[in-house]
């Protein structure tokens, strides 16, 4: 595998470190006179569409804060975009424009840093953060993953929906019926085919499928294994327009689990097929770059119990012919 050279991963680096620090969101401001009173309203891209902000009385100093923190962030997603065309060429992985436009919806609506993305969204976010260009074939995805940090998260707009967020990145989202017709969905699907599906840690075995979150109305499908993988997640910059903060699983947990995943599937011989290459992909450039990361993963899901954690990884490895030993040779 060939690594992306320093001057790129520091280049990232300070990308995702300014984008975590961003307060605002770009737009254009412009005001509305409503009864003789200025207010104020941001006009900004999201997705597909542009939409409009209110931002409060014009002569309130917190409105005047905010107009002055979005015209300087303007300015610096200038910058980032060139930022990020560099790094494209420097050979960094970008989504899809669909699944860019997700995340963008999600982000807008103050959701994306209170959830952390998995699968193989997040797994393209993982050679910069590694320093070597990852197989290409295993970037490809239909779906995006999405797992709440909490139940209670709440978007920036109180009363919205999922579907009203995501229709933002594709008119076509719409939500896929579960089991039981009552409940908040958890799946939502667009006419191109891509699949949208919210997750929550499943912390008893009696857990609602799915379980309800209030804002945005929605449902999130309880998983086993999700709260280990999720724990203390690190952060990352997807390059999509000005660049979205994202939060993403530490590799070395992502790589264990889907050491474990795939021991799990049994009907579903592609998915159990691409959970082994990215964990193969992921575990050979950590041996070489991080052996102890690898190490101390592996020890964590060994710590949770043999049947379920430790004998799945032990045949992972098996199978795809990487041992037990995760120094370099």
């Amino acid at each position: 595998m060939k690594t992306i050279p320093p001057a790129i991963r520091t280049l990232y680096a300070d990308l995702t470190q300014e984008l975590h620090a961003r307060s605002e969101r770009p737009g254009s401001i412009y005001t509305r006179v409503i009864k003789d009173i200025d207010y104020a309203y941001a006009k900004r891209s999201v997705g597909a569409t542009r939409r409009d902000v209110f931002l409060g009385r014009a002569d309130d100093p917190e409105t005047v804060a905010r107009i002055e923190a979005i015209k300087a962030e303007n300015e610096r997603a200038k910058a980032r975009r060139k930022t990020i065309s560099a790094l494209k060429a420097g050979g960094v992985p970008a989504p899809a424009a669909q699944l860019g436009a997700v995340l963008d919806a999600l982000d807008d609506a103050g959701l994306l840093l209170k959830m952390v993305v998995v699968g193989t969204a997040a797994y393209q976010c993982y050679a910069p953060l590694t320093g070597v260009h990852l197989p290409a074939p295993h970037l490809m995805t239909q779906d995006a993953d999405f797992a709440a940090l909490s139940l209670t998260i709440e978007a920036d707009e109180e009363g919205e929906d999922m579907e009203t967020i995501l229709k933002r990145a594709d008119a076509s989202f719409t939500s896929v019926p579960g089991l039981n017709r009552k409940a908040l969905p958890s799946h939502f699907r667009s006419a191109s085919g891509l699949m949208v599906d919210l997750l929550t840690p499943q912390l008893r075995r009696d857990d609602a499928n799915p379980m309800p979150m209030e804002k945005p109305k929605a449902g999130a499908t309880p998983l086993q294994y999700l709260k280990w993988l999720i724990a203390e997640p690190v952060r990352a910059a997807v390059l999509f327009s000005a660049g979205i903060p994202v939060l993403v699983p530490q590799p070395a947990r992502y790589a264990i689990h889907k050491l474990i995943i795939a021991q799990k599937r049994t009907a579903d011989r592609v998915k159990r097929d691409k959970d082994l290459a990215q964990a193969s992909a992921l575990v050979t450039v950590l041996r070489q770059s991080d052996p102890y990361a690898l190490e101390d993963a592996r020890d964590a899901a060994f710590a949770e119990g043999r049947e379920g954690w430790e004998t799945p990884v032990r045949r992972s490895l098996k199978e795809i012919n990487l041992g037990e030993d995760f120094h370099p040779a």
